[in-house]
């Protein structure tokens, strides 16, 4: 950068940071000790070491009140349950359905962006097959089942065992109500319920607790 020609007569302040701000051009300038302003930094530093009467050191911000504190830890918590809720509804969802062996079970369904949109389309088209005329039924390209993917012992960590599974529209439906509304209606439900304690938290302690919360629903919760 150019030579800043600051005034070294005039007051330096030392800020908390351990940069400097100097009168340039009858103005406060801001010297960090980074990048361009390297070179003009060390000039300040000598000077201020050879004249530590024009060095005045930056006072320490005040602490913040309790209010403050309680109004950061409230903000800080409700960016965290939004984070919580939407890691939860991407995390899918258990729903117990007959597999095709005569026995219903419970089974995990992915629930991530991509598999929401194509729950959104795939019900779109079952409302449309039960709502359309018989008449029509022959000249339309509707597929009368839709084949979905499902896991059984499913974990995080280590997934599960791939069931295909065979669902007719008001089958789907069930699946689309019943299993992914469902769960995603009831983690919005729990982050709001935490975002309404952390609300009426009268103390930061008390927003902790609040937090403290469950974020995730069992598979019974989740399950029709």
């Amino acid at each position: 950068m150019e030579q800043v020609m600051w005034n070294k007569e005039g007051k330096i302040i030392l800020r908390q940071d351990a940069s400097y701000v100097v009168e340039y051009n009858g103005l406060p300038y801001h010297v960090p000790n980074e990048g361009t302003f390297a070179e003009l930094y060390a000039d300040v530093a000598a000077h201020a070491q050879e004249h530590p009467e024009q060095v005045e050191q930056e006072a320490a911000p005040a602490p913040p009140t309790e209010e403050e504190q309680l109004a950061l830890a409230r903000s800080s918590a409700r960016l965290r349950i939004d984070k919580e809720t939407s890691a939860a509804i991407l995390a899918g969802f258990s729903y117990t359905v007959d597999p095709g062996t005569g026995t219903p079970e419970p089974l995990h369904f992915s629930y991530d962006s991509f598999d929401q949109q194509n729950f959104a389309d795939t019900a779109n088209m079952a409302l449309l097959a039960l709502s359309m005329p018989a008449s029509l039924d022959a000249g339309t390209t509707l597929p009368a089942s839709v084949t979905w993917n499902a896991y059984r012992s499913y974990t995080p960590e280590a997934g599960g065992e791939l069931v295909r599974l065979t669902f007719d529209a008001a089958g789907f439906l069930a699946l689309y109500t019943g299993g992914a509304l469902a769960h995603k209606a009831l983690q919005m439900e729990r982050g709001g319920r935490r975002k309404a304690a952390v609300e009426a938290a009268a103390t930061v302690e008390e927003v902790e607790a609040a937090l403290a919360g469950s974020t995730t629903a069992t598979a019974s919760e989740a399950r029709p």
